[in-house]
């Protein structure tokens, strides 16, 4: 159970006498702080896995008196996740090297959202350091980004929801084993009971609390609203910036996931169509309304490539219930697609049979993409052949997901209509 304790802030030297008050001052507010000795002959290993809840790094950048800009980007590498959010604050002697260590973090993904360099020798006094002045000067610093409380705020109504839905279940320690079980067969369907794959009774038990998760974070969100973020944050009558944010946009497109197994099969699951034989037959590219449709972006020698997504039935899925065939749904990926004035795609109007998702962001290669399905365009295959033949992309959420699946339903069993002329 130890291993679920984590601290939420992390200090990395080799001189304790120059950290000592750091740690005293988080101990003293009941906030967990670990120290890691970074000196280079005598110093402790890097932690086996990041940690999960790390708000703040103070990070030295001498170890034995020895600078290494790659080894202080690997100590933070170790600590946390690329994307992560965490500030950094540079407590060093020499804060020149501090520019080097920033631009290796930048390399490896692992940005810090803010970081403070401040000098060791500026908090210098007789009996060591006046580390009551750093904080004074770190709590300035904060201030000028009263946003980050709100996040914050959102993160903490996220962990007392997620605290109240672990006490309900555990609140009668002796029946925790049989709830769970009840839970993941509920949620899994009574299949499940025969499956010996464990990994997937895990997903569906997540999936299961996630939902509870949801539903109940919001419950939390009471508390005062500093007066900087009444004027500005919530102020909503002049956005700076207009220009779409095609990462933020994904973000509520796709599950934040960084790698997809080749073998999942998932609701939602977008994939490219590598079947030789399928593409043939379901291609959408050389329908002639849509190679009119692409007629501008295919002479821009723009890349189109075929893919598919996943519409069988979430319950089906979860449940095994699909049959030998998966059923699937025709479609196109634009990378870098040609575009008008103001961003726009400069495509003719779309038929009622198509639905576009633009201004996407998959990664740094692939940073401005559009998808294109047709609803026109449904087939089923076997499991086994999309495993081997289909190359996994990005996963739908949930609610994008539904929301195709009641268009697509609505396009297949919309009335014809008899015109007398």
């Amino acid at each position: 159970m130890i291993n679920f304790l984590e601290p939420n802030v992390i200090i990395i030297d080799d001189k304790r006498e120059e950290i000592q008050g750091i740690y005293d001052y988080y101990i003293e507010r009941g906030i967990g702080c670990k120290i890691f000795n970074s000196d280079l002959i005598d110093g402790d290993d890097y932690p086996e896995k990041t940690y999960s809840d790390v708000n703040i790094i103070y990070l030295d950048l001498h170890y034995s008196e020895h600078f290494d800009a790659e080894i202080c980007a690997t100590w933070i590498r170790h600590i946390v996740k690329p994307r992560s959010f965490y500030i950094l604050v540079m407590w060093t002697k020499d804060i020149s090297k501090a520019e080097q260590v920033s631009t290796l973090l930048n390399t490896h993904k692992v940005i810090p959202f803010l970081t403070l360099t401040k000098s060791k020798t500026d908090y210098q006094s007789e009996q060591g350091y006046n580390f009551s002045d750093l904080f004074e000067t770190l709590n300035v610093d904060l201030s000028s980004t009263p946003s980050l409380e709100e996040i914050l705020h959102w993160k903490k109504t996220v962990k007392y929801s997620s605290n109240e839905i672990i006490g309900n279940v555990t609140s009668t320690p002796n029946n925790i084993v049989n709830k769970l079980k009840k839970i993941i067969i509920s949620h899994g369907g009574t299949f499940i009971k025969d499956s010996e794959d464990n990994i997937y009774k895990r997903s569906i038990l997540f999936d299961a609390l996630d939902t509870v998760l949801i539903s109940n974070t919001k419950k939390n969100i009471d508390g005062e609203i500093n007066e900087l973020n009444n004027q500005n944050l919530y102020n909503l009558q002049d956005v700076e910036d207009s220009t779409t944010d095609k990462e933020l946009n994904s973000w509520f497109h796709f599950k934040l996931e960084n790698e997809i197994s080749p073998n999942l099969i998932t609701p939602g699951l977008i994939a490219v169509n590598n079947h030789r034989f399928f593409k043939k037959l379901y291609s959408i590219k050389d329908d002639p309304k849509i190679e009119i449709f692409l007629k501008k972006q295919i002479e821009a020698d723009k890349q189109i490539d075929d893919i598919v997504l996943v519409i069988s039935r979430p319950c089906d899925i979860a449940q095994k219930k699909y049959g030998k065939n998966l059923k699937l749904l025709s479609g196109l990926i634009i990378k870098k697609p040609l575009r008008k004035t103001k961003g726009k795609l400069d495509l003719p109007t779309p038929m009622d049979s198509l639905k576009i998702y633009d201004h996407l962001y998959f990664d740094d290669n692939d940073n401005d993409v559009t998808l294109l399905f047709d609803f026109r365009y449904s087939f089923s295959v076997p499991s086994d052949i999309f495993i081997n033949k289909f190359s996994n992309l990005k996963i739908f959420s949930k609610e994008l997901l539904s929301e195709m699946q009641v268009e697509y339903s609505n396009y297949s069993s919309r009335l014809g209509i008899t015109q007398i002329i």
